[in-house]
């Protein structure tokens, strides 16, 4: 009997991490170094993010400028999405602080949300690069990117070294 039992609750824990194995809880961001230019490409759960930005308590904690007003419409609400990530995002490139000069929510699927911010550089050589996000976000994985730019020719071979 007891043997059943645990196979049971053995069972039900499988499916139960199975089914929220798919679906996104934390944030994903990834930041794109290029020359003269930063790109973030922030992906979250819409739902999520509502909640957190029409929470009162994060506002009297301070982790918002402004509580998202519950009537807007869905244009209304990307825009305070896109100002509230832009004014909350804080980067930093050779420990010189960047301002993010645009951020626009790209597609939105399936409950999700891709948000894409962009920022300008002067820097010839850049050795560090920091960003911190709204804690409306929640956990962030974040991945740093910077591409390597090979022309190809046509039948030959690229390498790229890490």
């Amino acid at each position: 009997m007891k043997s059943i039992l645990y196979t049971c609750l053995l069972l039900m824990a499988c499916f139960n991490s199975s089914i929220s194995a798919h679906t996104l809880k934390e944030s994903t961001a990834q930041v794109i170094l290029r020359d003269g230019q930063v790109s973030i490409k922030i992906i979250t759960q819409e739902d999520h993010l509502l909640i957190a930005m029409q929470n009162d308590l994060a506002w009297l904690m301070g982790d918002l400028q402004e509580v998202m007003p519950d009537n807007l419409t869905t244009s209304e609400q990307q825009d305070f999405i896109e100002n509230t990530l832009q004014q909350s995002t804080n980067l930093e490139v050779n420990n010189q602080p960047i301002k993010i000069q645009t951020a626009n929510i790209m597609t939105q699927e399936k409950g999700q949300i891709e948000i894409l911010l962009q920022a300008k550089h002067t820097f010839k050589t850049v050795s560090t690069v920091s960003v911190s996000f709204s804690k409306t976000l929640g956990l962030v994985h974040t991945s740093f990117v910077k591409p390597q730019y090979v022309l190809l020719k046509a039948g030959k071979t690229a390498t790229a070294k890490f």
